[in-house]
């Protein structure tokens, strides 16, 4: 739930530092606030106010994370501590992507999860404990927080302003929703098949919801993009037009590579023991196709903070919920009705897109019909 979290504060950071940037650039500077009385950065009291929460949440759920004696004892204190900083750094990530810089967002972030893997590796080598582990993921966190907060500050403006705004809001709820609705499937799953039916479902989802990768990659570069670019319906239309084109490709691709080779790649991964996993890859991959172009669209519906999005993600989480009551424990009756559940999330993005870039269009066409 951390890392939901955070990657919905980086969303609603980058949004947030692309429009004061595009507004900078179209308005002269303000005059400058009297000394004392500027407002904080609204970006810092939303890292610290959601990373405040996980740190409570974690304390709140210590007897489940806790083992007996000290030893649980440092696991949930590290834990707690990790919080905090991994959305400072999230934040800073924000900024960088917000002032179009997705190198180095992907540099930060990568790099800190090769560290990480880095020094647990050695940490467990070294006949290290549990909680050895857990530090380095506070200092890693920390040390990116500092880092790419550094580099973010020359990059960007101060965003002096209010936290929790109406369009960062809808941001974090947005991700937050998307979030759910792509892993509740796993969720059901486990709570309504056998054991052994949802870890060949769980083994599935872990390979063919790789495709989400690539409407996330392009995410990086083109959310500030279509943030700035909200009069120009040619240009945000042509972005959606590539996003999904190459999804739709890499979601095809997928389906082909499973359904000539799905038993080799799953035992290659999984082991032999998953032969029921090589029997749902191909449905699932047919199922997931609708959600990974849900989310190359929603790169568009993230940057505009679109509240009719919203509506849209409680109703697919119902019928989620109603399809999963109906459908399970039957694995094939599920991924056909999750998947008409993507269709709907995806057919209802598009529609807002659409009626966003007619609204565009018109705004920009009666200046020149005026005259």
């Amino acid at each position: 739930m951390a890392a939901i979290g955070s990657s919905a504060l980086r969303n609603s950071v980058a949004v947030t530092t692309a429009e004061a940037l595009h507004e900078s650039a179209l308005h002269a500077p303000a005059a400058p606030l009297v000394p004392g009385r500027r407002r904080p950065d609204g970006s810092l009291i939303e890292a610290l106010v959601l990373g405040g929460i996980g740190t409570i949440g974690v304390f709140l759920l210590a007897s489940t994370l806790a083992a007996p004696g000290a030893t649980g004892v440092w696991i949930v204190v590290l834990t707690a501590a990790a919080m905090i900083p991994n959305f400072l750094f999230a934040r800073a990530q924000g900024r960088l992507q917000g002032a179009g810089d997705s190198r180095a967002v992907v540099w930060w972030s990568t790099g800190a999860q090769v560290a990480q893997a880095v020094l647990a590796l050695v940490a467990v080598l070294l006949g290290a404990q549990t909680t050895a582990i857990l530090l380095i993921l506070v200092v890693t966190a920390l040390a990116g927080a500092i880092g790419a907060g550094w580099q973010a500050r020359r990059e960007t403006l101060p965003l002096h302003g209010r936290a929790f705004t109406a369009s960062s809001t809808v941001v974090l709820l947005l991700t937050i929703g998307f979030a759910w609705l792509t892993n509740a499937d796993v969720v059901f799953v486990r709570a309504l098949a056998p054991e052994n039916a949802a870890g060949a479902y769980a083994a599935a989802a872990v390979l063919i919801k790789t495709t989400l990768i690539v409407p996330a990659t392009f995410s990086l570069y083109l959310l500030p993009r279509f943030v700035r670019s909200r009069g120009n319906a040619a240009l945000t239309n042509l972005g959606v037009t590539v996003i999904l084109a190459i999804t739709l490709l890499t979601g095809l691709v997928m389906f082909g590579l499973v359904s000539i080779a799905g038993p080799w790649i799953v035992g290659l991964l999984f082991g032999s023991h998953y032969a029921q996993t090589a029997q749902i890859v191909v449905g699932f991959s047919i199922a997931w196709i609708p959600w990974a172009l849900a989310q190359g669209i929603l790169v568009r519906i993230t940057a505009a903070a679109s509240k009719a999005a919203l509506a849209v993600f409680a109703l697919a989480a119902v019928a989620q919920w109603v399809v999963a009551q109906l459908a399970l424990p039957d694995l094939t009756l599920w991924l056909i009705g999750n998947g008409a559940v993507g269709l709907f999330v995806f057919a209802s993005l598009y529609v807002i897109h659409w009626s966003m870039l007619r609204t565009s269009r018109k705004e920009t066409a009666s200046p020149a019909t005026s005259r």
